[in-house]
């Protein structure tokens, strides 16, 4: 939850989250599995970590990816 409440307040690290997860996810204390989770911004993985599926559904980093 604090890593998305942090990307819906702050778009730098939402960008972060885009173009460098792995720097992003470390200021967080996450499971392998919710990093994981949280890196690919797949739905079913966010809710076997915990996360509701309301909130699983919203996660903006997944939908703004820049093409490779």
């Amino acid at each position: 939850m604090a890593v998305l409440d942090r990307a819906a307040k702050d778009q730098r690290f939402n960008w972060q989250m885009m173009t460098q997860p792995d720097v992003a996810l470390d200021q967080f204390d996450l499971a392998e599995a919710e990093r994981e989770a949280l890196k690919g911004g797949d739905r079913d993985q966010l809710v076997a970590c915990g996360l509701d599926e309301r909130i699983a559904a919203w996660i903006p980093w997944r939908a703004s990816r820049p093409s490779p």
